[in-house]
């Protein structure tokens, strides 16, 4: 059970988070936005602990907040390239679509991290999380290249960074028919 001092470290990482978030959507320095920014996000926390009852994971830590934008940037450049090799897929009528659907054993412990795995693999065109059970993984995948690109654990080295896991070499991937 987590104790209060830990409870209340966890929730003004939050807030210091969503403080932050608050300045560089804004854009604004002036000293009312920063009033503003710092009540919206204490209550925002304050609410969300308080109304819902909502623990905050343990794997949400100092380092996994210091590590997100960057982990957000990267993603968002990878969708952004993703999408165009599957226009161009789509586009050229040479490249075979083989539709599959593959297991991916991930070493990731905890159903959060093995959630943000699920959600990148998702946000990857051309790839799709349809179940998950375990330390298993269900993903659609429309060609070769993406499941080749999946078997190389490059998502999951990823959420592993971002949660400062270190991973194995062995290559989990089996291909189930589709």
């Amino acid at each position: 059970m987590l104790r209060w001092r830990d409870v209340l470290v966890r929730n003004l990482l939050l807030a210091l988070f969503l403080f932050l978030f608050w300045i560089f959507i804004t854009a604004s320095f002036s000293l009312a936005n920063i009033i503003l920014g710092l009540i919206c996000s204490c209550l925002v926390v304050g609410i969300v602990w308080l109304v819902f009852r909502i623990r905050l994971s343990e794997d949400i830590t100092f380092t996994f907040l210091v590590r997100l934008p960057v982990y957000i940037a990267v993603l968002a450049w990878e969708v952004i390239i993703a999408n165009f090799i599957l226009t161009l897929i789509i586009i050229r009528q040479h490249v075979l679509i083989d539709p599959v659907i593959v297991e991916f054993k991930t070493e990731l412990r905890g159903d959060f991290r093995r959630t943000i795995l699920a959600g990148r693999i998702t946000l990857t065109p051309g790839t799709l999380t349809v179940d998950a059970r375990c330390d298993s993984l269900f993903v659609h995948c429309l060609t070769d290249p993406h499941r080749a690109t999946l078997s190389e654990k490059q998502c999951e080295r990823w959420v592993a960074w971002l949660f400062g896991q270190r991973l194995g070499k062995t290559n989990h991937s089996v291909e189930m028919t589709a």
